[in-house]
């Protein structure tokens, strides 16, 4: 998986924190939450509900846990995030506008090495299991690659879990709602045409 990369005008700067506005409320609304000591009250009540609906499925492991292989996706993901926020950075997005000369010369070309370095990557380097990609551009550029993994570990702190579970759980109930009538209309116009051949 390659990324894509576009230059931008906007101002830039090296000292932007790695929190945004939207990550530092969400920081604080999910200390509240831990606080109040109901974080895992409401993930033990969901698991206590679901029991009582539905039997454990066996699932064949095939050696290795389903959420195994769900965290190295996370995991990948986390990795793309991260760079594409530094990315940002460097492109001095958040700020209020106007050319970024840490980034690009009036005439467009790129004057940030830091910058330079890290497009090259995204356009050059497999994204693979995510780590495989940091350790190619730790070898090329040392120091964007520590801001790399300080916001991957930042990010995965700040990602919304039950969100997450949330937006899986409404997707599959829909997908299958929809899926079952499919077949179902299916089923009955096919056993319509079967009686209609017979008659």
């Amino acid at each position: 998986m390659m990324f894509s990369c576009s230059l931008s005008s906007s101002a830039s700067f090296y000292g932007q924190p790695l929190a945004t506005t939207t990550t530092r409320l969400r920081r604080k609304r999910r200390s509240a939450y831990e606080n109040k000591d109901m974080k895992g009250v409401v993930f033990a009540k969901k698991r206590e509900e679901k029991d009582k609906n539905y039997p454990n499925l066996y699932t064949p492991q095939d050696g290795e846990l389903a959420e195994r292989k769900a965290a190295r996706t996370m995991k990948r993901l986390f990795t793309y995030v991260s760079i594409r926020v530094v990315q940002a950075h460097l492109e001095g997005q958040g700020n209020d506008g106007g050319f970024a000369p840490q980034v690009t010369g009036y005439d467009g070309k790129v004057q940030c090495p830091d910058y330079n370095d890290l497009r090259n990557a995204m356009e050059g380097i497999d994204l693979g299991d995510g780590d495989s990609w940091v350790r190619e551009f730790g070898k090329v550029n040392p120091a964007v690659t520590l801001r790399i993994l300080e916001a991957r570990k930042a990010y995965c702190e700040e990602f919304d879990y039950e969100m997450l579970e949330s937006f899986v759980d409404d997707d599959i109930v829909k997908a299958n709602t929809e899926l079952m009538t499919e077949i179902m209309n299916r089923s009955f116009e096919k056993e319509e045409e079967e009686e209609e051949e017979e008659e």
